[in-house]
């Protein structure tokens, strides 16, 4: 009876022990993951702060959307035709 006691108690203790185990490699998971995320938003704030100078809008606005100061062209060369 003491045997079969000592086996359920000790049964009783690997089921926490498990669940403690995986519960810190899934902090340890989610850790990673926002410290991965920290990084990516000091990235995207410093590319917003790039984004909110007169320099950056006017290359971009002249790259992406042809856009040009009034009295200048705007030209595009294409590629010419292969035989």
């Amino acid at each position: 009876m003491g045997l079969l006691a000592v086996v359920v108690l000790g049964g009783l203790a690997v089921l926490p022990a498990r669940t403690w185990i995986s519960q810190r490699q899934q902090t340890r998971d989610a850790q990673a993951e926002v410290e991965r995320l920290d990084v990516e938003a000091a990235e995207l704030g410093r590319q917003l702060e790039l984004l909110e100078t007169d320099a950056e809008m006017e290359r971009r606005a002249r790259r992406d959307f042809d856009l040009v100061y009034p009295g200048e062209e705007s030209y595009r060369i294409l590629p010419s035709e292969e035989p």
